[in-house]
């Protein structure tokens, strides 16, 4: 059967975003010692999307797939996000709301008088919704609870099945669920966040940040993808989203930090940086649940989300 293939479930053209001038990037464990290594060998695990056969070969077309048809069509979108042009500007709603101003800025944002939109042809913005959801059900963690759970819920009628037979089934699941998790993708906002500061994102190899239940009715779910350093993606289910291209999002050090702290709680075993990376930080939040400040219900056929301070810490 051979030696197992290397797949990276962090594409190797992304995780290069957080390599320095020499190729390198750092990574930090939890205990906070670093070491340097190249993005060739970050984000991968052998055989990680190859299924075996009846006659026992390995079947390799999902990673092609993956590559044909989400990571390909992703440059390109990648590059027109990083060039930060054809940003329109636009009245915003909330200017006049000294509350709702307090909360943003509270929160880490850099609140001006107009919201900023990036218009996308339909194929770019199609482009970012397959990656991320790709994104969610690729990761390692995410295939081993499809794993666990199909070995849990074993319908063979007591007929014996392999490990690789569980295999199989959850990543049939995978991709299953990559359409349901890129349909709800869709028909969201999706924020471009920008770090206007010093900070800069971190990526942990827990993969995304990505809160369930997806719903065909949806309550608030919170799906957190970092791009680069600089560039992140957050996708919220808003009533009446914008879908013409990417609502746009400036942050501080303050809102930076919350974002790191999300990708952080989900961190299983390293974090990775660009810059010479914040120890103490990625020390003391690593695996730490991060706050849940924000509420929501539907009244009257209507969302409504709520921001409790007091649960923001």
């Amino acid at each position: 059967m051979g030696e197992p293939k290397r797949h990276h479930w962090w594409p190797e053209f992304q995780s290069r975003q957080w390599a320095g001038a020499d190729g390198f990037l750092h990574v930090v464990r939890p205990d906070g010692t670093t070491f340097r290594a190249p993005p060739s060998k970050v984000g991968v695990e052998g055989d990680l999307y190859t299924r075996i056969d009846p006659s026992g070969d390995k079947d390799r077309d999902i990673e092609q797939w993956f590559s044909r048809e989400i990571e390909n069509p992703f440059v390109s979108a990648l590059t027109r996000m990083q060039s930060l042009s054809g940003i329109e500007r636009n009245k915003f709603a909330g200017r006049g709301d000294p509350v709702r101003r307090r909360e943003l800025q509270e929160l880490g944002f850099l609140v001006g008088d107009y919201d900023e939109r990036m218009p996308l042809s339909l194929q770019i913005r199609t482009a970012i919704a397959n990656y991320l959801a790709a994104m969610v059900v690729r990761s390692p963690t995410y295939l081993a609870k499809l794993t666990v759970w199909h070995e849990s819920n074993n319908c063979t009628g007591g007929l014996p099945v392999s490990n690789a037979a569980f295999r199989g089934f959850a990543l049939e699941n995978m991709l299953y669920l990559y359409e349901v998790y890129r349909d709800a993708i869709t028909s969201s906002c999706i924020n471009l966040v920008i770090a206007n500061c010093n900070h800069e994102f971190l990526f942990a190899d827990g993969g995304v940040a990505a809160k369930e239940p997806w719903s065909n009715r949806p309550m608030p779910f919170d799906l957190y993808v970092p791009l680069t350093p600089k560039l992140a993606l957050n996708v919220l289910p808003l009533p009446g989203a914008y879908t013409g291209g990417l609502w746009v999002s400036r942050v501080n050090s303050r809102g930076v930090s919350r974002y790191n702290r999300t990708m952080l709680a989900d961190a299983k075993r390293f974090v990775f940086s660009k810059s010479p990376p914040p120890i103490s930080f990625i020390r003391k939040y690593f695996g730490v649940p991060a706050p849940t400040p924000f509420g929501s219900r539907w009244i009257d056929g209507k969302l409504e989300t709520i921001y409790d301070r007091s649960r923001d810490n």
